[in-house]
């Protein structure tokens, strides 16, 4: 998941309608209180001054009532006056960046509590794009009939669906107004889409976060592992924002000595990542790599990215074995075998690719039966894939071991 940077994110907060109605309608109730000598209002307005309130601020009821139940959910978060009274519009005014993010992380979660949506939030931000209106209506009305069928078993489905699909479409209108969705047409067929917005993204991932799921965020990672753990669940065009923001923020050489480091432990396929990052740094990076060289697990690709790089090293064949084994036990962590089959050796002739093949059993590097097995069980050609099952063989035999 890619979250939207914390400024837009407060920008966008500021002006959501529903907060603003909040706003509005904590200063109205209190001017009013002050001018007719009422008591200040408690967690539920009397209808009488909520009708008031309806007229004045040209809200309609269903606003009204939403609005205060955000006014006093953020009393909690919201800076204060001296005699305990919320000050939203300060906040929206005024507040820094994160007393407004609080303060809307507030009236999310109120109104995912009251109007009783954490699954349909759930839903959309898993989908992660626009969802169709009707299959929205259908999947919530399907949920809600559960619990009342057995509350109301002579109830007609047509009154039940009718009802549902009422309550939905309020309940949207008003997480909009919070700018928590937003409405869309698709294009396809000029229906009727809800998908999250960037706010309303980063308020749900945040209610995930807590409640325990595990969801990675481009641009969180904070060191080398984080940053190649994000790499191995995104994109190409992801993967180059997030490695730039990552180099942005540290010395061509404290990012190198990071990148070994995380190599050093990490697994194949991120010690390919690692190295793939540091070509990005570059010749700054070529004191640590030269390091690298007296690292088992890190030598083979160290002297092949000092060739790579005009540096002169030596490089013995078995280095190359090794570190072809390496690659191809990297590339199974994220593809199908057969996919990795044909990406490992696809430029020599399958005599060759025999030749390679039968000789990797020798090959001391845990991942290699793996490979192996891939080998025999996917290569296209008959001669390599027997060649990999007999190496198979041998790699398992106690004496290799």
């Amino acid at each position: 998941m890619r979250l939207a940077p914390r400024d837009e994110l407060a920008a966008l907060a500021r002006v959501a309608p529903l907060l603003r109605a909040a706003r509005d309608l904590s200063r109205w109730t209190e001017a009013a209180s002050a001018h007719r000598g009422w008591q200040r209002p408690g967690p539920e307005l009397s209808p009488a001054l909520a009708a008031s309130a309806a007229s004045a601020l040209d809200l309609a009821p269903r606003e009204v009532a939403a609005a205060w139940r955000v006014a006093i959910a953020i009393t909690t978060t919201a800076a204060a006056r001296p005699d305990g009274s919320p000050c939203l519009a300060s906040v929206l005014a005024d507040g820094g960046t994160e007393d407004v993010l609080a303060a809307w992380d507030r009236a999310l979660a109120v109104m995912l509590e009251s109007e009783d949506l954490d699954g349909i939030a759930t839903a959309l931000y898993t989908v992660g794009a626009p969802v169709g209106m009707d299959g929205l209506f259908e999947a919530y009305a399907s949920a809600a009939a559960l619990p009342e069928r057995a509350a109301v078993p002579g109830r007609p489905a047509s009154a039940r669906d009718l009802d549902h699909s009422a309550v939905l479409s309020q309940a949207l209108e008003t997480l909009a107004d919070l700018g928590v969705v937003e409405l869309g047409m698709a294009e396809s067929d000029g229906s009727l889409t809800v998908t999250l917005s960037p706010l309303g993204v980063w308020g749900v991932h945040r209610r995930l976060r807590a409640q325990g799921w595990h969801v990675p965020v481009f641009g969180a990672s904070t060191g080398a592992r984080g940053l190649l753990s994000a790499l191995a669940s995104c994109d190409a065009e992801d993967g180059e924002a997030e490695i730039a923001a990552w180099l942005a923020k540290r010395p061509p050489a404290g990012a190198a000595a990071e990148l070994i480091e995380a190599a050093a432990t990490g697994s194949p396929g991120q010690r390919g990542a690692a190295f793939a990052v540091l070509d990005r740094i570059g010749l700054p990076a070529a004191d640590e790599v030269k390091a690298a060289l007296g690292r088992p697990l890190l030598r083979a690709h160290a002297a092949v990215w000092l060739l790579e790089h005009g540096i002169e090293v030596r490089i013995d064949p078995a280095d190359r074995t090794w570190l072809l084994v390496d690659l191809g036990a990297g590339l199974l962590e994220e593809a199908e075998p057969q996919d990795v089959v044909g990406e490992l050796l696809p430029d020599l002739p399958a005599q060759e690719q025999a030749e390679i093949v039968a000789g990797l059993w020798q090959v001391s590097h845990p991942g290699v039966t793996g490979l192996l097995t891939a080998l025999s069980d996917h290569h296209p050609d008959p001669g390599v894939a027997r060649a990999a099952r007999k190496a198979s063989f041998k790699a398992r035999s106690p004496a290799a071991r």
